[in-house]
Formats: C-alpha cells, structure tokens, sequence
C-alpha cells in the first residue's frame, strides 16, 4: 500500500497521506516516499498545482510516535529533524503552488506540513497545533521560523508554549490558514482554489512563487529555502514577459475571453 497516493486531475495533483489507521502519523517511510514524488513532479512540466490531503479522520496527527521512540536509539534528534525538514523544504522550494486540505487533525508534524504549504484551506472544526511541549521536543528552527512567519511572534508564541490546538476558525484569524469553511464544503473549495491556480499563467504563478520566496529572504525573514535566489527570479520574470503565454494573456483580455494557457 502506497503511503501517499498521487491523483491526478489534468494540471492538479493530489497528493494524500495514506495511513488512516494510524491518523496519518508521520513515519520515515512516509517522509521518503512523499519526498520522492515532489522531486518527480518538480520536474513534470505539465503540473500546475499540488493538494495535499489526508486519508480517512485527519489531515496529519503527528509524528509516529512510536517510530520516533525508537529512532532515538538510532538517530540523532538532528538527523530525524533533517529527514523532515528535506521534505518541508521541498514544499517551499516546488516550482508550483502547493495547497493544504485540513480536516480533522493538523497536530505536530501534520501542523507543521501545512504551514510549509503555500496555501492552506481547512475545515472549520479542525484542530491545528504543535504539542511539542507535551512531549519534551523542541522543533526544528526552521519550523519555528515558518510558524512565525505565518502567524507572528506572539501567536506562534502562544502555539509552542501551551501546545494547545485552535480550530480551523481561529486559524484563519490568525494567518496560520488561507480559509476556513464548513467541512462539507472543504473538498469543493479547495478544489475551486487549485482550480483558479491551474487556471493561471503557469509561468506567472511559477515566478510568483519564485518572487515571494525571494521578498521573505530579502527581507531577513526566510532563510529556509534554497531556491530564494534574486537572478533566479528575473530570469523567470523575463521569460514569462517573453512568453507566448503574455501574448494571449493580453489577447484574451482585449477580446474579453478566458485565456488558453499553455506554459510557453
């Protein structure tokens, strides 16, 4: 049984976590296989956008804890903290959009996934949070980072001392989370948001993603990535000013119709 199923739907990949039984825990395996296929899409010029998504009750309950356990006698905290944060960077740095579904439980590891994510919709009765406190760990910089990033000092704050969970609700007050909607509507927002995304000059959105990276680390503020290089950037904007895709892009608006992007 595949630990991350891929689906694909035209430019739109799913993606989703594939141990329900065990609430989606975040084991090693996990980790390598879903490191995997982001590496294989990264280079799938016919992607457009990635969802990912959880099995069954919960978008992600953690961390195996178990596994963690006994990584101890194995692995240094340091080398188990790399093995996820490769995966986290790999979301930040995909050349396409990535966007979080969020149901049930986004605790720990699964919190933490989602807010590596470019976009994030979750259902209003989800519980996000990171109980690190509860267990005695203390989180990679780098998540912290991103956390702060996300929600500011204080909040983050307030997630890592108490390890208390907020609701999806509350998550979008506090910047952790694009939307929250009823959780019967979860799928069909999230899919009209990778829809809109699909929908876009893939160059654009690509350069885009590119130029916030690259505004965080310009700014001081992210120094996670290794894709927030300045002339990586303008090279990507010149040649989406050079595109057949701008050409139409202008056309279709001067004919007031919907574009035909092809990524070219």
């Amino acid at each position: 049984m595949a630990l991350v199923e891929v689906e694909r739907s035209g430019a739109v990949v799913m993606l989703t976590l594939n141990r329900p039984d065990q609430r989606n825990a975040v084991s090693v395996a996990m980790l390598g296989e879903l490191g995997s296929i982001l590496g294989n899409l990264a280079v799938d010029g016919d992607v457009r956008v990635l969802v990912l998504a959880g099995a069954g009750q919960d978008f992600c309950a953690g961390a195996d804890v178990g596994e963690l356990a006994k990584a101890r006698r194995s692995l240094s905290g340091a080398e188990y903290g790399r093995l996820f944060e490769e995966v986290l960077a790999a979301i930040g740095d995909h050349p396409v959009p990535v966007i979080a579904r969020i149901h049930g439980a986004a605790l720990g590891a699964g919190c933490q996934l989602a807010v590596a994510c470019d976009l994030a919709v979750a259902a209003e009765d989800a519980r996000m949070g990171i109980p690190s406190v509860r267990l005695g760990i203390v989180i990679n910089y780098e998540n912290i980072e991103r956390l702060v990033l996300s929600v500011g000092p204080k909040r983050a704050a307030e997630i890592l001392y108490t390890g208390r969970a907020v609701s999806g609700i509350e998550a979008a007050d506090w910047g952790l989370v694009n939307l929250a909607v009823p959780s019967g509507d979860l799928a069909a927002t999230t899919a009209q948001l990778a829809g809109a995304v699909a929908a876009a000059a893939p160059l654009s959105v690509r350069g885009s993603k590119r130029g916030v990276r690259v505004a965080l680390a310009n700014l001081g503020l992210d120094e996670t990535s290794e894709g927030h290089r300045l002339g990586d950037f303008q090279l990507m904007a010149a040649d989406a000013f050079a595109s057949q895709d701008m050409e139409e892009g202008l056309t279709a608006f001067l004919e007031r119709r919907r574009p035909d992007f092809k990524g070219v």
